[in-house]
């Protein structure tokens, strides 16, 4: 007897199942015909739009008069129509790259041979990359832009943004900060240009960051009141340390060869000290007036701004 039902089950199945799978394949491509359809007339009713869209033009002095002017269809239409909706498409889609060395140095030798340009805005974006800290390198934003569409790198928030692009046929780079603590380590590894003006300009950045340690702050305006007594053989061709409340600074103009050292030790003093390079300079900066090589003063505010 189960035999029997089991040839009897197995006997409705063969015959139910293929009528169930006929079914649902006619199903389903009335379905995708369907949709085809319907974006096939999305797509012609936005055509016609574009063609048919009218153009309104003032006449007269009291009134304006409405006149519609129906456009020509061109081919070209339809080509920016679909080029339009593409880019929409793609604006809505991540279009950044992982910002690594190696994933640069890849898409630079893909380039060998092809486009000049560009690699050579790779290389430049490499050269500054590996410049830059470990933190700002795990946290940073890549925007390459040489002759084309930018091409966008992004690393952990993308807090540090790097700009390469082309200007009047020189290759140009822009690093901009967008947190404290990015512009606190590209300050640490870097050297800053060196004069009056570079050191107030730090100093502002650093109390608008609200990263400016009252030790450090004391020692950059003494370095600005005595660094603006040096005479110009000296400022343009020196090198500053500036040493305060944990941090180090540093500054750098000409060929650096006028060593120049700001630090201060407890008891809240402040100290500054320059070694000249050269007899010249010497006598120089003794007939400016500046006969110690080195200064000392308390801690107490300057108000320079």
């Amino acid at each position: 007897m189960a035999s029997v039902l089991s040839t009897v089950l197995q006997w409705a199945l063969s015959i139910v199942i293929p009528c169930f799978t006929a079914q649902l394949w006619r199903f389903m491509n009335k379905l995708l015909t369907f949709v085809v359809v319907v974006a096939l007339a999305v797509l012609l009713s936005t055509m016609w739009l574009a063609m048919n869209k009218a153009e309104y033009s003032p006449m007269g002095t009291d009134h304006e008069v409405a006149v519609t002017a129906k456009q020509l269809w061109k081919p070209t239409s339809v080509l920016n129509i679909m080029k339009d909706a593409l880019l929409y498409v793609a604006n809505l889609l991540p279009s950044y790259e992982p910002l690594t060395a190696e994933n640069l140095l890849r898409h630079r030798d893909r380039l060998d041979g092809v486009n000049y340009i560009l690699q050579a805005c790779f290389n430049k974006a490499i050269d500054t990359f590996l410049q830059e800290p470990w933190s700002v390198q795990q946290n940073a934003q890549l925007v390459i832009q040489c002759g084309g569409p930018p091409i966008e790198f992004r690393s952990g928030k993308g807090d540090c943004q790097i700009s390469v692009y082309v200007l009047y046929k020189q290759i140009q780079c822009d690093i901009k900060e967008r947190t404290a603590e990015m512009y606190l380590a590209r300050l640490a590894i870097r050297k800053e240009p060196l004069s009056v003006g570079d050191l107030l300009r730090v100093r502002q950045s650093l109390r608008s960051w609200g990263v400016l340690p009252e030790e450090l702050g004391h020692c950059l305006e003494f370095a600005v009141e005595e660094f603006a007594k040096e005479p110009f053989c000296v400022q343009d061709n020196a090198h500053m340390v500036v040493d305060c409340g944990g941090q180090v600074l540093n500054f750098a103009s000409g060929e650096g060869e006028n060593k120049i050292n700001i630090y201060d030790v407890r008891g809240g003093l402040i100290h500054y000290r320059i070694r000249i390079s050269g007899s010249w300079t010497s006598i120089v900066r003794f007939f400016h007036g500046n006969k110690n090589h080195a200064q000392t003063r308390a801690r107490k505010p300057l108000q320079l701004e």
